[in-house]
């Protein structure tokens, strides 16, 4: 009797071209398994993405305290221009900021000329108990404050309503009486939902296959101010977003903002805040291009001091 011996090689040569095939399908699947990182998304539908992406964020586990720093960018003209600010931020202490850029500090802001107003006293009919008031203006224009946007109350995790609770999915569900005698056919539930939302595909962003969703406030468009989102389809976490308005002062909450993120230590910090459209103050003081973003994220146990800075008559702070 013959005994024969096939080497590795062999044995698969001996395989059936089915074998093969089933193989190779098999190999694919674990490998978009291990690049993505999970299961491809069951559903398209806009508000289950925007549900489960809300979800993400509020699952997030934050430092107690972290320190950063915050970085104003302005172009004026053909002049750039940047501050740098040093921030804490926590959920008992809040946000502590050194109100003074490291550049005032390296070159300390010096007011020129005196600034100075005049009253205009007007009546008319006094003897008959008519009228009587003033006016006051400021005799020339003010200089331009130190800091171009204002000092910067602002925390990286400021999450644009996608990780709070007030804007409830589900309102109300109907119930059937406790008296009723009648069998329930259905349950029907009731949405209250901020925004009628639609979704515009599937783009690619940094590398990233994103769902794009379009949201249209359904009230209070001041208070419900996102209007695009791109949410990766694997991770369901925000990669940007554009808001109608950002901060609570003119003018930068009356133009669009786009905003990106940033993962640092597994939780989504912002990075950038970009003005859409050139920001016009009073005083013909126009910046063609703004930009706010955060660095050096860092948990942090010990806290900034409290320090006075001087009223640049602006405050930048988000709603």
């Amino acid at each position: 009797m013959k005994t024969i011996v096939k080497s590795a090689g062999q044995e698969r040569n001996d395989m059936t071209l089915a074998e093969i095939v089933c193989m190779g399908y098999v190999a694919g699947a674990l490998l978009a398994s291990v690049l993505a990182g999970t299961a491809a998304p069951q559903s398209n539908d806009p508000y289950q993405i925007y549900d489960r992406a809300r979800a993400v964020w509020r699952s997030q586990a934050y430092p107690g305290e972290v320190h950063y720093r915050t970085t104003i960018r302005v172009s004026e003209g053909d002049k750039v221009e940047q501050e740098h600010y040093d921030g804490d931020a926590s959920a008992t202490g809040g946000i502590r900021v050194v109100g003074v850029s490291d550049e005032e500090q390296a070159a300390p802001h010096r007011a020129t000329g005196v600034n100075f107003k005049f009253n205009i006293e007007f009546s008319w009919n006094r003897n008959a108990g008519g009228s009587t008031g003033d006016v006051k203006m400021d005799a020339h224009r003010k200089e331009s404050p130190p800091d171009y946007l204002g000092v910067p109350m602002l925390s990286p995790e400021y999450s644009f309503g996608l990780g709070s609770l007030d804007e409830p999915a589900l309102a109300a569900s109907a119930q059937p009486s406790p008296q009723s005698t009648l069998h329930t056919i259905a349950t029907v539930s009731a949405f209250d939902r901020a925004y009628e939302i639609t979704n515009a595909g599937t783009e690619t962003l940094a590398g990233s296959s994103a769902y794009h969703l379009r949201l249209r406030p359904l009230r209070d468009p001041a208070k419900y101010r996102l209007r695009d989102l791109w949410i990766d389809v694997y991770t369901y976490e925000v990669l940007k977003l554009v808001t109608q308005g950002n901060f609570t002062g003119p003018p930068m909450n009356a133009v669009p903002w786009a905003v990106t993120f940033q993962d640092v230590g597994g939780a989504t910090y912002v990075d950038t805040e970009t003005a859409e459209a050139p920001l016009v103050f009073r005083g013909d003081r126009t910046f063609t291009k703004a930009a706010v973003s955060f660095s050096d994220i860092a948990a942090s146990k010990s806290k900034l001091p409290i320090l006075p800075f001087p009223d640049s008559g602006q405050v930048l702070r988000e709603p």
